[in-house]
Protein backbone atom coordinates (compact mmCIF):
# COMPACT_ATOMS: atom_id res chain seq x y z
CA UNK A 1 0.00 0.00 0.00
CA UNK A 2 1.18 3.63 -0.65
CA UNK A 3 0.89 6.31 1.99
CA UNK A 4 1.85 9.68 1.03
CA UNK A 5 3.01 12.62 3.86
CA UNK A 6 2.85 16.03 2.80
CA UNK A 7 5.63 18.59 4.23
CA UNK A 8 3.90 21.92 4.11
CA UNK A 9 4.85 25.80 3.47
CA UNK A 10 5.77 26.95 6.77
CA UNK A 11 5.54 30.16 8.02
CA UNK A 12 8.46 31.34 10.16
CA UNK A 13 6.68 32.58 13.29
CA UNK A 14 5.19 28.99 13.57
CA UNK A 15 6.33 27.19 16.62
CA UNK A 16 4.90 23.35 15.70
CA UNK A 17 6.09 22.42 12.27
CA UNK A 18 4.66 18.99 11.66
CA UNK A 19 4.23 17.35 8.83
CA UNK A 20 0.65 15.84 7.68
CA UNK A 21 0.02 13.73 9.04
CA UNK A 22 2.27 13.33 11.74
CA UNK A 23 2.29 9.71 12.31
CA UNK A 24 1.78 7.54 9.66
CA UNK A 25 0.59 3.75 10.01
CA UNK A 26 2.06 1.50 7.88
CA UNK A 27 2.40 -2.42 7.38
CA UNK A 28 6.00 -3.96 6.75
CA UNK A 29 6.76 -3.18 2.93
CA UNK A 30 4.75 -0.51 2.36
CA UNK A 31 5.66 2.95 0.71
CA UNK A 32 5.92 6.26 1.96
CA UNK A 33 5.64 9.52 -0.54
CA UNK A 34 7.06 12.82 0.80
CA UNK A 35 5.87 15.63 -1.18
CA UNK A 36 7.60 18.79 -0.13
CA UNK A 37 5.28 22.30 -0.97
CA UNK A 38 7.59 23.94 1.08
CA UNK A 39 9.88 26.81 -0.71
CA UNK A 40 12.73 25.43 1.85
CA UNK A 41 14.72 22.03 1.09
CA UNK A 42 14.00 19.35 4.02
CA UNK A 43 16.89 16.45 4.59
CA UNK A 44 14.94 13.91 6.38
CA UNK A 45 16.99 11.41 8.61
CA UNK A 46 15.17 7.89 9.50
CA UNK A 47 15.95 7.21 12.98
CA UNK A 48 15.17 3.74 14.75
CA UNK A 49 13.19 3.91 18.21
CA UNK A 50 13.30 1.08 20.59
CA UNK A 51 12.57 1.19 23.99
CA UNK A 52 15.96 -0.07 25.17
CA UNK A 53 18.22 3.22 24.41
CA UNK A 54 20.92 1.03 23.43
CA UNK A 55 19.02 0.08 20.54
CA UNK A 56 18.47 3.70 19.23
CA UNK A 57 20.08 3.86 15.61
CA UNK A 58 19.94 6.70 12.44
CA UNK A 59 19.09 4.18 9.77
CA UNK A 60 20.89 4.25 5.79
CA UNK A 61 17.54 5.66 4.97
CA UNK A 62 17.95 9.58 4.06
CA UNK A 63 15.56 11.59 2.04
CA UNK A 64 16.64 14.94 0.51
CA UNK A 65 13.78 17.01 -1.18
CA UNK A 66 13.95 20.25 -2.15
CA UNK A 67 10.74 23.03 -2.93
CA UNK A 68 8.20 21.25 -4.62
CA UNK A 69 9.92 17.19 -5.58
CA UNK A 70 8.44 13.83 -4.42
CA UNK A 71 10.32 10.78 -3.71
CA UNK A 72 8.77 7.42 -1.89
CA UNK A 73 10.82 5.01 0.42
CA UNK A 74 9.58 1.48 0.78
CA UNK A 75 9.69 0.57 4.71
CA UNK A 76 10.77 -2.89 4.73
CA UNK A 77 11.54 -3.14 8.43
CA UNK A 78 10.75 -5.74 11.39
CA UNK A 79 10.51 -2.46 13.84
CA UNK A 80 7.74 -1.16 15.04
CA UNK A 81 8.58 2.83 15.28
CA UNK A 82 10.84 4.75 13.06
CA UNK A 83 11.10 8.89 13.58
CA UNK A 84 12.16 11.12 11.04
CA UNK A 85 13.83 14.55 11.60
CA UNK A 86 14.75 17.21 9.52
CA UNK A 87 18.51 17.79 9.21
CA UNK A 88 17.93 21.96 8.68
CA UNK A 89 14.94 22.38 10.75
CA UNK A 90 15.36 20.51 13.86
CA UNK A 91 11.89 21.27 15.33
CA UNK A 92 10.27 19.13 12.43
CA UNK A 93 9.76 15.88 14.30
CA UNK A 94 7.20 13.08 12.78
CA UNK A 95 6.55 9.16 13.18
CA UNK A 96 6.23 5.88 10.98
CA UNK A 97 4.66 3.14 13.32
CA UNK A 98 5.10 -0.48 11.23
CA UNK A 99 2.37 -2.67 11.77
CA UNK A 100 3.97 -6.33 11.90
CA UNK A 101 0.80 -7.73 11.98
CA UNK A 102 -2.59 -6.94 9.52
CA UNK A 103 -3.41 -4.06 10.60
CA UNK A 104 -6.85 -4.80 8.83
CA UNK A 105 -7.59 -7.49 10.68
CA UNK A 106 -6.99 -5.81 13.85
CA UNK A 107 -9.84 -4.69 16.30
CA UNK A 108 -9.71 -1.08 17.36
CA UNK A 109 -8.83 -1.99 20.61
CA UNK A 110 -5.83 -4.42 19.60
CA UNK A 111 -4.60 -1.29 17.24
CA UNK A 112 -5.02 1.55 20.09
CA UNK A 113 -2.92 -1.23 22.88
CA UNK A 114 -0.31 -1.59 19.56
CA UNK A 115 0.47 2.45 19.60
CA UNK A 116 0.14 3.10 23.18
CA UNK A 117 3.19 0.72 23.80
CA UNK A 118 4.88 2.34 20.28
CA UNK A 119 4.86 5.67 22.17
CA UNK A 120 5.36 4.91 26.18
CA UNK A 121 8.89 5.32 25.51
CA UNK A 122 11.06 8.33 26.99
CA UNK A 123 13.10 9.62 23.57
CA UNK A 124 16.36 11.44 23.91
CA UNK A 125 17.70 14.00 22.15
CA UNK A 126 17.59 12.67 18.61
CA UNK A 127 19.81 15.44 16.72
CA UNK A 128 22.93 13.20 18.42
CA UNK A 129 22.18 10.43 15.51
CA UNK A 130 22.63 12.77 12.67
CA UNK A 131 25.70 15.03 14.12
CA UNK A 132 27.78 11.96 14.34
CA UNK A 133 27.85 12.50 17.98
CA UNK A 134 26.87 9.11 19.12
Amino acid sequence: MKHQVIIPQFLGNEFVKNYIPRIVKIQKGDAITFINTDNEAHHLYFIRIDPDPTNIEALDEKLYLNSGEAKEIVFNHNYKRIDYVCKIHKGELNSIVIFTEDYKNMSNTQRLKYLRKRYNIKIPDLSIYIHGNR
